[in-house]
């Protein structure tokens, strides 16, 4: 273990930064099984005792650093709003009517300003604005991705929201106490610059795909070519890291060596541009990553060694893992070093099988031969964190990955002509040639039939025994076993494609947070799965029915729960009234997973994204149920759905008739009962009272797994129930005490929106909850909640 000793402290020094991480149980598991394996191996090579206590030091450096950092870490509250000065860093997104931008703020972070009503203000501009400054997003749902470890890898450290332009200001003078600002203002304009001169020669989205190569500057993208790029694997391309670095890299060695420059001063020189080159970029933690593994290549390779070796790898990891240890189980690093390790273990064997085949020109060899090599070791990361797995990302890569150096090349060409607008337009007409084969490619590959599979992210485990399978296959490849390690690896991989699930025997009921809306995932002991609404936001007219507003909760929120939890088939989606904050994700989920059945209130509405809903269940031939008030649903696995509304006639004249009609019902599993009444206020509390005494069953054609029963002694006898889905997100015109005195709950759940406009819950409401002693969880302050049950014990939890 000794010739590769410094990637043996690096291991140890992640795992040590790893373990103080709050991640989830089963990866945890692997890090200390990782440990143990890690001291294990050594005792096993018989290395010395030094060499060992060097391994358990650098062990505890990692967690120490990393417990250091998080407390040392700065955490920015939400602030009143105010005044604030910056610089404009990045390019303009425009969404709905609002612009957001990334800014510098003097003396302060560097915030995403979403700003409404206001023309973008060029890069480099120096802006003051007036905002509130708010915290980025921890995950507020089961297994959902930090929006602040997200944010932070792109630099970006608060959101300042409701934000207006007041004035630009001057440019700040290049003075010793604002010499950073004026950089910063400098280093936006050349990107200002770059950008225009990009888009004087370049049609879009040409132009924004050679910003995205040279700084990762990609939000001007339109979003189903984005879309695209992630589909085939190839939107690594749109981010500066270590692609992109070494290309900049080989460059400026191939110069040098052209000179008959030695090779110390060609690694100094060449290590300095690539420094320069990452600061350019934005300073960014993928391209700070790779500019750090690759001056420790070059340091090697200037002392007479390998570029790419163990040591050199575990150098860099190992500086991270003390400079950076909160960054070490983040996708970005993990997707980082995962790249090089395949490189440095498959890029070889790969190009002497290339070699053995096909007569190709060595430069070419090599290319594909690093496509090969990095997405045999990301793929299974990128399926995590993409929710999908690319079956052409090999193909798209090597027909797009050797094109991007010459492309990157070309924009620097041109922007070295700039002066001379005739070559430069000639330089920029060959790049687009180039752009147009890059953008046709992954067009043609997106559009392949299964270009895209949704994927279940794999557990921990199993990605780390594809890893090990590939980290093993050279030296079984060099015993003769070549059989043996095809099959080990494909077997590795089926596991990630589709790995074991383990079975879970209570129920389980999550209230998700989809802000001013209503979301919530049955799963059920013999694996049912039902969802009550799907999230959205009401709509405000002036939308397409294309462009609901309201769909966009479901496809961010709702569809990536369901996949992320091995959820593509649900038994029943239960709207239970037609308003977009209800019913606007159904549509992506009837995109997105199968589907049996869709059970409706069966009112008359006009919103868009209701009709989308019931449109696409059609067109997809799910069948639209209408259950009604004495419908009695039963799984085989023993819950039971008792429906107390709507009842015909529909309530009229109440003042909301559609959220007095809306469908609710009791789940009951053994001795566990909790209900959802959807909006339902005072009116249709009142009838819910009535309707238990005089409940009567009533037939339906049962369908799948969820039978309709109709003998009398499933008859509910009263409301009582453990949980209380609280009706119209709290407000001051539900939840009387007549009712909640029927109920009795132990626990009230109330999905409300932050901020809302709406004033929910109301004071009132919360007042009569707390009189009948229910606790009270609420998606705003407490983000999902989680309910599991035997149905005897009961366990509430949520995530914040």
């Amino acid at each position: 273990m000794k010739h590769s000793a410094l990637l043996v402290f690096a291991t140890a020094a992640v795992l040590g930064a790893a373990s103080t991480a709050p991640v989830p149980i089963d990866q945890r598991m692997m890090i200390a099984v990782a440990v143990v394996v890690l001291f294990a191996a050594a005792a096993w090579r018989r290395e010395s005792s030094a060499f060992r206590v060097l391994i358990a030091g650098a062990l505890i450096a990692g967690a120490t650093c990393a417990w250091y950092e998080r407390r040392s870490e700065p955490v920015f509250q939400e602030m009143r709003t105010a005044r604030y000065t910056g610089v404009v860093l990045g390019d303009e997104q425009v969404s709905n009517g609002s612009v957001s931008f990334s800014c510098a703020l003097d003396n302060g972070p560097t915030v995403l300003a979403s700003v409404y009503g206001s023309s973008p203000p060029p890069l480099g501009a120096r802006v003051l604005l007036r905002g509130r400054i708010e915290p980025f997003d921890e995950a507020r749902n089961p297994d959902e991705p930090s929006e602040r470890d997200i944010e932070s890898e792109r630099g970006l450290q608060a959101h300042l929201v409701t934000a207006q332009i007041l004035s630009i200001l001057p440019a700040p003078t290049f003075s010793p106490t604002h010499i950073d600002r004026a950089l910063v203002v400098v280093l936006a304009r050349v990107h200002g610059w770059a950008l225009t001169q990009l888009r004087t020669y370049l049609p879009e989205p040409q132009a924004s795909v050679v910003a995205g190569e040279l700084w990762g500057e990609r939000s001007a993208l339109p979003p189903e070519l984005h879309e695209e790029f992630q589909e085939t694997g190839t939107v690594h391309i749109l981010v500066t890291a270590g692609l992109h670095l070494g290309v900049v890299a080989a460059l400026i060695v191939w110069l040098l060596q052209e000179m008959y420059a030695p090779r110390l001063v060609t690694c100094i020189v060449t290590i300095c541009c690539a420094w320069a080159y990452a600061i350019f970029a934005g300073a960014h933690e993928p391209a700070l990553r790779a500019a750090t593994m690759l001056s420790f290549a070059l340091v090697g390779r200037a002392c007479g060694r390998k570029a790419l070796s163990c040591n050199a790898l575990g150098a860099a990891a190992l500086l991270f893992a003390f400079l950076r240890p909160l960054q070490v189980t983040g996708a970005s690093f993990l997707l980082s070093f995962s790249c090089v390790g395949a490189i440095f273990v498959s890029a070889t064997p790969i190009g002497h099988w290339l070699e053995a085949r096909w007569a190709l020109p060595e430069r070419v060899r090599e290319a594909i031969a690093l496509a090969i090599a990095t997405q045999l070791g990301t793929w299974p990361l990128t399926a995590a964190i993409f929710l999908q797995f690319s079956p052409y990302s090999i193909l798209a890569n090597i027909c797009v990955v050797p094109v991007v150096g010459c492309t990157m090349l070309l924009a620097g060409a041109q922007f070295a002509f700039a002066w001379l607008p005739p070559i430069a337009q000639a330089v920029a007409n060959l790049n687009g040639w180039l752009l147009a084969w890059i953008l046709s490619v992954v067009h043609i590959m997106a559009t392949l039939p299964h270009a895209r599979i949704t994927m279940t992210p794999a557990p921990a485990w199993c990605i780390a025994i594809y890893d090990l399978a590939l980290l093993t296959a050279p030296l079984v490849l060099s015993k003769g076993g070549r059989y043996l390690c095809i099959a080990t690896i494909t077997m590795a991989a089926a596991l990630v494609l589709w790995p074991p699930r383990l079975p879970n025997h209570t129920l389980r009921i999550t209230v998700l947070d989809v802000g001013q809306a209503d979301g919530i995932v049955i799963q059920t002991p013999g694996g049912h799965t039902l969802l009550v609404d799907a999230g959205g936001q009401l709509e405000r007219g002036g939308q397409s029915a294309t462009d609901s507003s309201a769909e966009k909760v479901g496809e961010r929120i709702v569809v990536p729960f369901l996949v992320r939890h091995g959820i593509h088939a649900l038994d029943t989606i239960i709207l239970s009234h037609p308003h977009g904050d209800h019913v606007g994700g159904c549509r992506p989920v009837l995109l997105s997973v199968r589907v049996g059945e869709v059970a409706d209130s069966g009112q008359q509405y006009g919103g868009n994204a209701y009709h989308d809903c019931i449109d696409t269940a059609r067109s997809q031939h799910v069948p639209v149920v209408y259950p009604r008030a004495g419908t009695v649903w039963k799984s085989n696995d023993g819950v039971i759905l008792y429906f107390i509304g709507p009842q015909l006639p529909f309530l009229k004249n109440t003042g909301n008739d559609i959220n007095d009609n809306s469908v609710a019902f009791i789940l009951q599993y053994k001795h566990f009962r909790m209900l959802f009444t959807g909006d339902a206020g005072f009116a249709a509390e009142e009838r819910f009272l009535r309707v238990v005494q005089n409940v009567i069953p009533s037939e339906r054609a049962s369908r799948g797994s969820i039978a309709n029963v109709s003998n009398r002694e499933d008859i509910l006898p009263d409301l009582h129930a453990d949980i209380l889905k609280v009706g119209h997100h709290g407000s001051a015109y539900s939840s009387s005490p007549e009712f909640l005195a029927a109920i009795h709950p132990r626990y009230a759940i109330i999905s409300v929106g932050r901020y809302n406009h709406f004033g929910h819950p109301a004071p009132h409401t919360l007042t009569a909850l707390q009189q009948v002693h229910a606790r009270i969880y609420r998606t705003d302050q407490n983000a999902a909640v989680i309910i599991t049950t035997n149905g005897k014990n009961i366990s509430v939890t949520s995530l914040l």
